[in-house]
């Protein structure tokens, strides 16, 4: 049994094909809107210390953050790597288990999840000790070395997509040209 198909239903396919690739690409680069977060480390002056995450564009994160801190202090103490997990009813607030002894600390946060980020703080922990609220910088150009700036993410994306609907449409047109063989042949 032969089924021929027409040049029409040769070009609805191919078309259908391209359509679906850019509204595939076209979410998948929106989904790509967010590159990092920015971590702001709070404590309330005698130790409790909590991360907040926010997304580096200023978004709320809403999904759960997991990040690694470790810190030390000027007299020798030193709380090892340890994982901050999310609140159960905040994702994007990480506390950090325990709390710090009095004095000075350097507090370092490597953010995982649901992005990348970093910081490193100093805080001053006491008895009577005040309250702070320390949003880490977005690192600068001067800081951060690239060899070379990548490409935007939607860019990308669409070259892919592009590339994908001219194959589809070169196998449309050898399918074309190969059904018109076989109706000549006869």
């Amino acid at each position: 049994m032969r089924v021929e198909v027409g040049w029409r239903q040769v070009v609805a396919a191919v078309a259908a094909v391209g359509i679906v690739l850019g509204i595939v690409l076209g979410i998948a680069a929106a989904a790509h809107a967010h590159r990092g977060v920015l971590p702001t480390l709070h404590h309330d002056g005698r130790g409790t210390v909590w991360l907040t995450l926010a997304w580096d564009d200023g978004h709320p994160v809403t999904e759960p953050g997991l990040a690694m801190m470790s810190a030390s202090s000027a007299g020798g103490a030193s709380v090892p790597v340890t994982a901050l997990r999310p609140l159960a009813h905040d994702p994007a607030t990480l506390p950090l288990p325990g709390a710090l002894a009095a004095g000075d600390w350097t507090v370092i946060v490597d953010v995982a999840a649901p992005g990348v980020g970093y910081c490193s703080v100093r805080l001053q922990v006491a008895a009577d000790g005040v309250p702070q609220t320390i949003a880490c910088a977005t690192p600068t150009a001067a800081t951060t070395a690239a060899p070379a700036d990548p490409p935007a993410p939607g860019q990308l994306h669409w070259l892919i997509g592009a590339i994908a609907a001219l194959a589809a449409l070169a196998v449309g047109g050898f399918g074309v040209l190969r059904s018109r063989r076989g109706t000549v042949r006869r």
